[in-house]
């Protein structure tokens, strides 16, 4: 096409009486004026039409999409919802075994949250911390009351099996849907950093990392909290005996980073109640848990 002229560039076959191709017919044709105008009138009322259509389309299916993407969110919502309360109830019903509260398993469940977020883990690894650190002791549900809640000692057959509630605990959730983002946590929290824990006797960073966040708090709770069979610790003496563990018990550079928020921890869950650890928790949910 000149500045002036269109033309079009036209090829014929030329085939035989029997149908084979012997070549090809080309020509030139000097498309007119009137036939000019009328393609750019016919392609701009083509293209009118077709924009007015994805228009209308538009216009009729934006609120359907709407409305079906609110009640998506809505069930999803839902959904996630019945999830947190499930946990929450078995989390529950273990702690009622053993400590008749369920505020060690909120408590256990934030802090561990709160050193996550200072490593900055999100995402699923920050969603298995927090199931696997309100369902840790799922196990115990298997373990008899006269072992579970004898007041003295142990005997050595008798810690035996109560070490058996890590392998139960994890049975119990493995296969559990959502749940199993935390096996590792119910799996592993009683491995050592130096290879001496139970029940696989894992070494260092073969123990998963939320399990390893996780047995820092646990030991933290459990020496800060009073218990039958204990007064709680304050807390210079509770770092104290941490410190003591790091390279043997703990990743050292874990606690490193506990240590950094321990004092704010502490002040935070110290003197709340089941209540006010709970209401923590659901924060913390919401903004992990959420999207």
């Amino acid at each position: 096409m000149s500045s002036d002229r269109w033309v079009l560039r036209v090829f014929t076959p030329l085939r035989e009486v029997n149908g084979n191709l012997t070549g090809y017919f080309e020509g030139v044709r000097l498309v007119p004026a009137w036939q000019r105008k009328q393609i750019l009138v016919d392609s701009l009322t083509v293209a009118l039409m077709v924009g007015l259509a994805s228009l209308l389309c538009g216009g009729v299916l934006y609120p359907v999409v709407i409305r079906l993407s609110s009640e998506n969110q809505r069930k999803a919502q839902e959904v996630l919802e019945s999830h947190i309360s499930m946990m929450e109830a078995l989390g529950r019903a273990i702690a009622k075994r053993d400590s008749n509260t369920g505020a060690h398993n909120y408590r256990v469940a934030w802090i561990s949250a709160m050193l996550a977020e200072t490593l900055g883990i999100k995402g699923d690894g920050m969603q298995a911390l927090i199931a696997g650190s309100f369902l840790h002791d799922a196990g115990k549900i298997g373990i008899p009351d006269a072992i579970l809640l004898k007041p003295e000692k142990l005997t050595e057959d008798e810690m035996d099996l109560m070490h058996t509630h890590v392998t139960m605990g994890e049975e119990i959730i493995t296969g559990g849907g959502w749940l199993d983002g935390a096996r590792e946590v119910v799996a592993c929290h009683h491995e050592k950093w130096d290879g001496s824990g139970y029940p696989r006797g894992l070494v260092g960073e073969a123990i998963p990392l939320v399990a390893r966040i996780f047995a820092i708090v646990d030991v933290f709770d459990a020496l800060c909290s009073k218990r039958p069979y204990k007064e709680p610790l304050p807390l210079n003496e509770v770092m104290d005996i941490l410190q003591q563990g790091s390279g043997v018990h703990f990743d050292p550079k874990l606690l490193k980073v506990f240590s950094s928020i321990a004092s704010k921890v502490y002040e935070t869950t110290i003197h709340a109640s089941e209540a006010e650890v709970r209401a923590l928790m659901k924060k913390m949910v919401r903004r992990h848990f959420g999207n």
